[in-house]
């Protein structure tokens, strides 16, 4: 179950929260919480590429197979990925 409640900022200010980050409630002891903010690290948040970029980037370097076509590679790389049988 997943849901989401507004919470003062006042509150949060001293966390250092920043938009993404994830907090956890770690324990309940009486009227208070034991919170756990999860962050990405700076150098973490590159952008994944796609099957297409790869594709894109590796012209040259991909050697199709006769018959095989591009939509092949890229199908192939989806089902590893994925762990999807072909």
């Amino acid at each position: 179950m997943t849901f989401t409640r507004r919470i003062p900022a006042d509150r949060l200010l001293d966390f250092d929260v920043r938009e993404g980050d994830t907090l956890r409630v770690i324990a309940t002891s009486g009227s208070a919480f034991v919170v756990q903010v999860s962050r990405a690290e700076e150098g973490s948040l590159h952008r994944k590429s796609t099957a297409t970029e790869w594709l894109r980037h590796a012209k040259g370097s991909v050697r199709l197979e006769t018959g095989e076509t591009a939509n092949d590679v890229r199908m192939e790389y989806y089902a590893a990925k994925y762990g999807l049988a072909q």
